[in-house]
């Protein structure tokens, strides 16, 4: 059965191999990205080569909540609402960047709370049509633990703390997503070790190519059983995060300080 996809970040890597794939299938795929003349040239590029007329193209600047809260009104406007959202976009910063007016540190911000806020505003729009399924790519290399004091501005700033701890709070929201709405399907999952501009950037790249990281998220979007839900996912199959990622307490409490810095409606 044919899906409407929404990735975020899939002007490159593996949300933009992922998209070609789907395409491929005959899906409606929704490509986000942060540049629109790229984004757009990408659609019209998958359009030509899948001879898939169901694909868009969505703008938004994950280091803006406007932006992001202007990506859903879009999608209402276009009557394109996801079945399925891949939270994909991801950033590795060496140095510390504060983005929006509460200053919040990019890593965290575009990683994780930009989906989270996404995922606030459109899962129950989702939820209006169909059964929302979410997934949420994390990574293997996501932290032991997490100080949520020192997680906004962190001080002092390490790039791969920062990472690994945006990628333990996207389980952290995944557990806490499948508990708040039971009749969703939102499961994490690490995509492999994928030679990305990510990779490169952090860790001098390496890794697998783009198609390995989509396969991963092809599995994930089209396979997981539909009563599969709040799980972390390694190689297509469930894997334990770490412990931390399972306590209820630091769920909530991640929870409730997200609301805290998204806006206020």
């Amino acid at each position: 059965m044919r899906k409407t996809i929404l990735i975020t970040g899939a002007t490159d890597g593996i949300g933009k191999q992922t998209a070609f794939r789907l395409a491929q299938m005959g899906h409606t795929v929704i490509l986000h990205g942060r540049n629109q003349q790229k984004g757009q040239k990408l659609a019209t590029l998958l359009q030509k080569e899948t001879k898939n007329k169901n694909i868009f193209y969505v703008n938004a600047d994950f280091t803006s909540f406007s932006e992001i809260e202007g990506m859903v009104e879009t999608l209402l406007h276009r009557k394109t609402i996801p079945e399925i959202l891949i939270n994909n976009a991801g950033v590795y910063e060496e140095k510390p960047l504060l983005v929006t007016d509460q200053q919040i540190e990019k890593i965290f911000m575009v990683n994780y709370l930009a989906h989270f806020y996404l995922s606030y505003l459109l899962v129950p729009i989702m939820a209006e049509h169909t059964t929302p399924h979410v997934i949420n790519v994390s990574s293997m290399i996501h932290a032991n633990n997490i100080d949520l004091n020192n997680i906004v501005q962190p001080k002092p700033f390490d790039a791969n703390t920062a990472y690994s701890c945006s990628k333990l709070a996207t389980i952290l929201l995944t557990k806490k997503l499948a508990r708040e709405i039971p009749e969703a399907r939102i499961n994490a999952i690490h995509p492999g070790v994928i030679d990305t501009k990510l990779l490169r950037k952090g860790w001098g790249g390496g890794g697998s190519d783009a198609n390995s990281g989509a396969d991963q998220l092809l599995f994930a979007a089209l396979e997981i059983d539909r009563n599969t839900t709040g799980k972390y996912f390694e190689h297509s199959n469930i894997a334990e995060p770490a412990a931390i990622a399972n306590e209820k307490k630091i769920q909530d409490e991640l929870w409730n300080l997200s609301l805290e810095l998204i806006p206020k409606t």
